[in-house]
């Protein structure tokens, strides 16, 4: 049997959901509306270009001559330093391995060195003048540490071939009393390096990059004589530089 009072709870409770229902609405205008966004990731991998200018030192290498004069070694050698322009493609593999390939050009350099002369001018000097210059392709690779700041320090190594163009070298016995010269000959030789340097983050797409690279060649040598009489080329053994380089690189992210 429903009482009076069962019949009043259930009249309260009825209120009380209506109450709710049509209160929900208006609550829920009330409260902050959350929009979600996506997370933006920069992309596996990324290619970039790349240029740079540097400083190149040299060392006094040995040379020498073979020849129907006999085997003479050069004394007192020195190279003059010089300087290189490059250009180079390359492709981020993530944050911390690239690869890229360069073409760079090292301007002239020159040389001076002497030989003994050794028949009627009481072992004198000779003067001996000569120049050179280069263009390497080399394949890098790269590993960075990249890190929370805007500098990323990173070290590398690259293989490739180099073309050095010597020039035309010129000999003056002394006293001036006789002149000889060796033609100027291009040669391919194969071509090391390896890099340290640490690059700066201007804006997502550009970095600078400063580095040291050391470059090793191997030997060049002269064309032959063109001095009647003379036959045998000049070699320049074991080249090597110490490159000290500044440049931009811009990912296409």
């Amino acid at each position: 049997m429903i009482t009076t009072g069962n019949r009043v709870v259930r009249a309260i409770g009825a209120v009380a959901a209506l109450a709710t229902i049509l209160a929900g609405p208006a609550f829920a205008a009330d409260l902050p509306t959350y929009v979600y966004e996506e997370p933006v990731y920069d992309k596996a991998g990324a290619w970039y270009l790349r240029g740079d200018i540097g400083y190149v030192a040299t060392r006094n290498y040995e040379v020498s001559y073979d020849g129907s004069a006999g085997h003479q070694e050069f004394l007192h050698e020195e190279f003059s330093d010089t300087w290189l322009i490059g250009v180079g493609i390359g492709y981020k593999f993530n944050h911390f391995f690239r690869a890229d390939l360069t073409l760079d050009y090292r301007a002239e350099w020159d040389f001076e060195g002497h030989t003994v002369c050794a028949s009627g001018c009481g072992a004198s000097f000779n003067d001996e003048y000569g120049s050179g210059s280069m263009y390497t392709l080399l394949a890098n690779i790269y590993f960075d540490w990249e890190n929370s700041s805007k500098f990323t320090p990173y070290i590398g190594g690259g293989l490739g071939l180099a073309y050095l163009d010597i020039d035309r070298q010129y000999g003056l016995n002394f006293g001036g009393s006789s002149f000889s010269s060796f033609k100027s000959e291009g040669s391919w030789n194969f071509a090391a390096a390896a890099m340290a340097g640490v690059t700066y983050e201007v804006s997502h797409n550009f970095a600078i990059d400063a580095n040291y690279r050391y470059l090793w060649v191997g030997d060049a040598k002269t064309g032959e004589s063109d001095t009647s009489g003379l036959t045998g080329k000049v070699t320049y053994e074991d080249i090597d530089f110490h490159e000290f380089r500044l440049g931009g690189r811009y990912t296409f992210h």
